[in-house]
């Protein structure tokens, strides 16, 4: 029996965390975008985004956006809502609330965020049968067609520390997960810097990234661990010339202070610290010399994915 107009629910909320990557290898020729996607590794931040997403009838559909208060374009949302009306043959006025502590292009999965809790939300008003694997592929796809990622999602969708080792979106790429050392803090200094869209759209730099992400991609999957993945990160950032100079300045600080457990967000003209938390607020001294307070947070890694909260 179908639940009464009274019963269906109007709003949903969703959790998503952030994602960094340190290293990967673009696989984006695939003719369905659920096989399109990036080998490569990266992990899961604390900081996140909660989406609340509310829908009314309407005779034809109208979707905002708003991030932090303010209203936005969000054009990856917006797809992820207007694909999910079209395949529900549903006709609404779907309000989407991010509130997020992520910075929009600097590396941290913002757009990717956005997408899994948007489709996370909104799924279950228009179908309740529609389940979270699904869900995640409306969101994957959406970032693949605005060309803002291709692995964000699938490691949003798991949470924790990933190596993405089939390229594809959740139910269709694989990863295997890394165990990260108990206690750990992860500083992140977040900037602008190269949009992914131009990487992807740039036959030069996409076949640097790709000849350097096979090779450290094969490396780390030789040896899986923690400490690798450090190493094969700074040897990418290093390697496709990606790395700005104010990254290899504050790495250079860092390793002089002890702090090896860094490298740069890709892609952004940011950067990853790890370090236990007695010795955060080192870390954070010394970035300051290169980031502005306000673009320096520390955070954890978030063993959880995506999923949906109470509205």
């Amino acid at each position: 029996m179908s639940p009464s107009p009274a019963t269906v629910p109007t709003v949903a909320r969703a959790w998503v965390p952030g994602h960094v990557t340190g290293l990967f290898r673009i696989h984006d020729d695939a003719p369905d975008p659920l096989y399109r996607g990036s080998l490569g590794a990266g992990f899961c931040v604390g900081i996140a985004t909660t989406t609340t997403v509310s829908i009314a009838p309407t005779r034809r559909s109208v979707v905002t956006v708003e991030y932090n208060g303010h209203e936005i374009d969000a054009p990856v949302t917006r797809t992820v809502v207007m694909r999910l009306l079209e395949d529900c043959s549903v006709d609404a006025r779907v309000r989407v609330t991010h509130r997020s502590d992520l910075p929009i292009g600097v590396g941290f999965g913002a757009s990717g965020a956005g997408a899994l809790g948007t489709a996370l939300a909104l799924g279950p008003l228009l179908d309740p049968d529609m389940g979270p694997e699904r869900l995640a592929q409306y969101a994957h796809c959406s970032e693949v067609a605005n060309r803002t990622g291709l692995g964000d999602v699938i490691a949003q969708t798991c949470g924790g520390f990933e190596v993405r080792t089939r390229p594809g979106a959740p139910g269709v790429g694989e990863l295997q997960q890394i165990a990260p050392p108990e206690n750990l803090c992860v500083v992140l200094a977040g900037a602008r810097g190269v949009e992914t869209r131009e990487v992807l759209s740039d036959p030069s730099k996409r076949g640097l990234v790709n000849s350097t992400g096979d090779r450290t991609v094969a490396r780390l999957l030789d040896s899986p661990s923690f400490e690798e993945f450090i190493a094969c990160s700074r040897a990418f950032a290093r390697e496709t010339g990606l790395m700005t100079r104010r990254i290899a300045s504050a790495l250079d600080a860092l390793d002089a202070a002890g702090h090896h457990m860094a490298s740069m967000v890709m892609l952004g003209d940011s950067l990853f610290c790890f370090c236990d938390t007695a010795n955060s607020g080192d870390v954070v001294r010394i970035l300051s010399r290169y980031w502005p307070a306000s673009s320096i947070v520390s955070t954890s890694v978030a063993l959880q994915g995506g999923r949906l909260v109470a509205a």
